[in-house]
């Protein structure tokens, strides 16, 4: 498990003080996959370097399994680094090792001896998908195979925790899938506690479980998926559940009609329900569907006509398992 707590980086320029962590707190259990998403400038490259030690934070925690690795004597460091495995946005491979040494290369920081290595390796390139290609060298192998090459080198020394820091962003879809059905299976495998750090949230869909949006060095909204997809209104709902336009509605309508959000487990059951109980049709504008977390989720948007009170409506969709909201149509949505 890693839990960070109240975690603050500060950089000073000149006569600018820079806060590029501002207090970010989150925890990832063991056997789950937290992914944390923001744009470029949110702190994300701060907060893995200082997780993977690569910086010291200003103040605050980062345990695995209640040691903390933030305070730990700058003697101990490469010992502690070893309960974290790091996987890169690019593999940053060595280029002169064959695919082998690359992996082997932390057991021997670890002092680890050649045979035990040799065990090791062979174990962990059979667990990527790259048991053939322990005798090539980089140059001879694809972006998603380097990048499996990396997942296995993170691996090497028994970690605790994977840290993944934008692991798929220079990979096409279709390997981008490949690489984190591997990180979602090496998960299940070892019950790792996985860090996802990204800007793409198909990644946060694919394998999280739960996900934070970082803004500013701040976590300004976390939680299981599950329950974000059912905060309406919420930045990381709308996100995961975003709705595809909408068809406009003749403007002589857009004053009189009413329009709802609604947001449900499973697909249009609650609004059928609803439309029977109220014998009237909730015409759906636009609507998407989702499988988050092992559940399926669906978002829709529905007109609700002058003969109903939307209030009620929402009322009974609530009791149906579906958060609904009213919202009024948009410029987009009126012809």
């Amino acid at each position: 498990m890693i839990a960070v707590k109240d975690l603050k980086k500060v950089y000073h320029q000149a006569n600018r003080e820079i806060r590029a962590l501002d207090g970010v707190t989150l925890e990832v259990p063991d056997d789950s996959v937290h992914g944390v998403i923001g744009q470029s400038g949110a702190g994300k490259s701060t907060l893995v370097r200082c997780l993977a030690l690569l910086d010291r934070p200003t103040s605050g925690t980062v345990e695995i399994n209640g040691v903390d690795l933030a305070h730990v004597r700058s003697s101990d460091l490469r010992r502690a680094r070893r309960r974290l495995g790091v996987v890169f946005q690019h593999a940053n491979l060595f280029d002169s090792r064959t695919i082998a040494d690359n992996v082997a290369y932390p057991l021997e920081l670890a002092g680890v001896e050649r045979r035990e290595r040799a065990a090791k390796v062979t174990e962990l390139l059979g667990l990527v998908g790259l048991g053939d290609a322990a005798a090539a060298h980089p140059a001879q192998l694809s972006g998603g195979q380097r990048q499996r090459v990396g997942i296995a080198r993170a691996l090497a020394t028994d970690p605790d925790v994977l840290l993944c820091d934008e692991p798929t962003s220079a990979l096409d879809p279709r390997t981008t899938d490949e690489i984190l059905d591997l990180i979602a299976d090496i998960k299940a495998r070892l019950g790792l506690a996985v860090l996802v750090i990204t800007h793409e949230m198909h990644v946060v869909k694919r394998i999280c479980d739960s996900v934070s949006l970082l803004e500013a060095g701040l976590v300004v909204e976390s939680g299981p998926l599950a329950g974000v997809v059912g905060r309406l209104g919420g930045r990381l709902s709308e996100m995961l559940l975003q709705l595809p336009p909408a068809a406009p509605l003749p403007a002589t309508l857009g004053a009189t009609l009413e329009v709802l959000d609604t947001t449900q487990p499973g697909d249009t059951a609650a609004l059928t329900a609803a439309e029977r109980h109220f014998d009237a049709d909730l015409p759906v504008l636009a609507g998407t569907v989702e499988h988050l977390d092992g559940t399926t989720f669906s978002r829709m948007r529905v007109l609700v006509p002058p003969s109903l009170d939307p209030a009620v409506v929402v009322s009974h969709l609530k009791g149906l398992g579906a958060e609904s909201t009213i919202s009024a149509p948009s410029i987009d949505e009126v012809a």
